[in-house]
């Protein structure tokens, strides 16, 4: 796809999203979710909790080789949840390949402290192009098995 068309559609879709929200919550910001991800929590194995700090990665995952790095502090404020349910959500989703989590540390100059961790989603990407490719060939063997029906095959 070209940049030209490329920048079109982005503008479609924006000008769509206004549309539906309203300018007052499109100034605000949105994130684009992939609906394989909405629609197949459950085989994903991630619960209510999980799929809240996934959408609050997401909404911070601007740019693809710019991963996010909310803290858990702003993850558990934005879910109504302590920090230590997140950190024990984000490990579990850790364990189950989903995200990666990255260290990220002050310079020495600054104390050379820990800051918030850095969280790559590529495991959530691989995970859900498995998911779709499933969900597409599903969908192909139905379309062929109605056409072999029609046919009377």
């Amino acid at each position: 796809m070209t940049q030209k068309k490329t920048i079109k559609n982005s503008t479609k879709v924006d000008s769509e999203f206004k549309k539906k929200w309203g300018s007052q919550i499109y100034s605000l910001g949105w994130a684009g979710i992939p609906n394989i991800l909405i629609e197949r929590q459950q085989k994903l194995g991630i619960d209510s909790v999980d799929m809240n700090i996934l959408l609050i990665l997401i909404k911070h995952w601007w740019e693809k080789d710019n991963n996010p790095y909310p803290s858990k502090k702003t993850i558990a404020d934005m879910i109504g949840r302590d920090s230590t349910t997140v950190q024990r959500h984000i490990r579990d989703l850790e364990r189950k390949g989903i995200i990666e989590r990255k260290p990220r540390y002050n310079s020495k100059s600054v104390g050379g402290g820990q800051k918030s961790n850095e969280y790559v989603l590529t495991g959530l990407v691989r995970k859900l192009k498995q998911l779709a490719t499933e969900e597409i060939n599903t969908k192909k063997e139905r379309e062929e098995a109605d056409g072999r029906k029609r046919r009377g095959k």
